[in-house]
């Protein structure tokens, strides 16, 4: 597998979150901090979206693709919610960069909470189809693939509905095996029904607290939550050896899952108990209590450097858990 390395799992020193508030980082990391923390742990990708750049100008990018090669760094680009004139932007930037993926997402739910955005997820699914083919023919043009997340709103069955309909050999899936969890998913049974359409990966783990409307799922570095990394690494080694495995360990702000809300299950179709059990063990499992404090150092309001060191240390911490199982070489 190729490891590679998210600039979200450090979005708060990129400066992702307290944007535009007293919380924000005094000084963002840019795509150039990112380079080098990868090419430093010995990666071969980095994923980050096109924002994180000031400007799109030709110069830009041949200066930064240029640089890119030169670290044996693959990019990856991520072009947020999918709208036809961001992606007719997007994705000649990312060819230009040097990427062949593009992720990008359906919808901006979080949390699976898809009744409170639209009454009809059927009809906005088939809008983001339109959108998708409207730029099918640019996306083949400059050999870009569009891998669209399961980015807490889409299931297996939306996921495949999509890539079916949209059509050709350059639509295909960003998979992230925690938001697997916040639909209600086994990851492991999803990673099956998706695997001839998985371009990209997002490797992230997390530890479960219960609430009493379900669970909150908490970021952890690799290999310290409740999520099987050893047995998805093998089963992505054996989907594709080359597949590009980015490293996100993504939000500050835990994600609640609130299985238990009638009002969560309005969002979706009718489903058969026993296809949730994988979950419900998943989430069970761990001898955790709704007392226990769940919060990150965000969201407990701790200072910068405290959650700087948070970020480095899961970073770390991560590096260390790939080397130990010799997914990733000692650098």
């Amino acid at each position: 597998m190729l490891i590679g390395l998210s600039a979200l799992s450090f979005s708060f020193r990129c400066g992702f979150i307290g944007r535009g508030t007293p919380r924000a980082v005094a000084s963002p990391l840019g795509v150039d901090a990112i380079i080098t923390l990868a090419v430093r742990a010995g990666l071969h990708s980095i994923e980050f979206p096109l924002t994180m750049l000031p400007d799109l100008a030709p110069s830009r990018l041949v200066a930064l693709r240029e640089r890119l090669s030169a670290c044996g760094l693959t990019p990856v680009l991520d072009a947020d919610v999918a709208e036809i004139g961001t992606l007719k932007v997007a994705i000649p930037a990312a060819a230009a960069l040097g990427a062949r993926v593009l992720r990008v997402l359906a919808s901006p739910v979080m949390e699976g909470t898809r009744a409170a955005f639209t009454t009809d997820w059927g009809a906005y699914l088939a809008e983001v189809i339109t959108r998708l083919r409207a730029v099918r023919s640019l996306a083949e043009q400059h050999d870009i693939t569009l891998a669209l997340e399961n980015h807490q709103d889409l299931t297996s069955d939306d996921l495949l509905h999509i890539v079916s309909e949209v059509g050709g050999s350059h639509i295909g899936v960003t998979f992230d095996p925690i938001n697997a969890l916040i639909v209600a998913e086994d990851p492991f049974t999803m990673l099956h029904r998706l695997a001839p359409h998985v371009r990209n990966v997002h490797l992230a783990d997390y530890v479960a607290y219960p609430s009493h409307e379900g669970w909150r799922l908490v970021r952890c570095a690799l290999g310290e939550g409740d999520l099987n990394l050893r047995r998805l690494l093998v089963l992505l080694a054996a989907l594709d050896p080359a597949i590009g495995c980015q490293i996100e360990l993504v939000s500050h702000s835990a994600r609640h899952v609130r299985l238990f809300s009638d009002a969560w299950w309005h969002g979706y179709p009718a489903r058969d108990i026993r296809d949730l059990l994988p979950v419900l063990r998943e989430f069970a499992a761990p001898p955790r209590s709704r007392d226990d404090d769940w919060r990150t150092p965000w969201e407990r309001g701790a200072s910068a450097e405290q959650i700087t060191l948070y970020e480095e240390q899961q970073y770390a911490a991560s590096l260390n858990y790939l080397r130990s199982l010799g997914v990733i070489t000692r650098h």
